[in-house]
């Protein structure tokens, strides 16, 4: 098993790597939008393709290949008011039972989102030629469910493992 410390660092490396690519994603979705504008009302020519770029790329980017550091900042919602005045004992229950819901859904999409993701590949779905699409496969931005959620799942179980517990350690 490895060390508390190789935990930490895998943890960490993981939850960056997550807030990058959500903050690049966003910043690219403003930056596209910002083209927009600008191509669509001062030069007289839209874009086109820039409502698939982001509805299809960059969107499902931010929100699922951002789980993990979604999960790593405790970004979701919580009822702190209620637990904070629970009995230990029963915030240890819920912890738990909390774990567990968060493994058995990240284990759901993942495979849901992989089962997708693959039959795309197999089939070489892409958009029509000449289409306002991006040129992309559709595997490519459809791998991003099972990738986030399998990332937040290796998050949640190293959490887990870390804490001995099962309240999310803060990193």
């Amino acid at each position: 098993m490895p060390s508390r410390r190789t935990l930490d660092r895998i943890y960490a490396g993981l939850a960056k790597t997550s807030q990058y690519v959500a903050f690049t994603a966003l910043l690219a979705m403003t930056l596209v939008m910002v083209a927009e504008v600008l191509m669509r009302y001062f030069v007289g020519e839209p874009l086109g393709w820039n409502i698939s770029l982001i509805e299809k790329v960059l969107l499902p980017g931010l929100v699922f290949l951002g789980l993990p550091w979604a999960y790593s900042v405790g970004a979701h919602v919580s009822a702190e008011l209620v637990y904070d005045r629970l009995p230990h004992g029963i915030q240890r229950v819920l912890d738990w039972v909390a774990r567990t819901l968060l493994v058995v859904c990240a284990v759901v999409l993942a495979y849901a989102g992989a089962l997708v993701a693959v039959e795309d590949f197999m089939l070489g779905s892409a958009p029509p030629p000449l289409s306002s699409q991006i040129p992309v496969d559709t595997w490519t931005w459809r791998s991003f469910l099972p990738i986030g959620a399998g990332l937040m799942l290796m998050l949640v179980l190293i959490d887990t493992v870390r804490t001995g517990s099962g309240r999310r350690s803060d990193s």
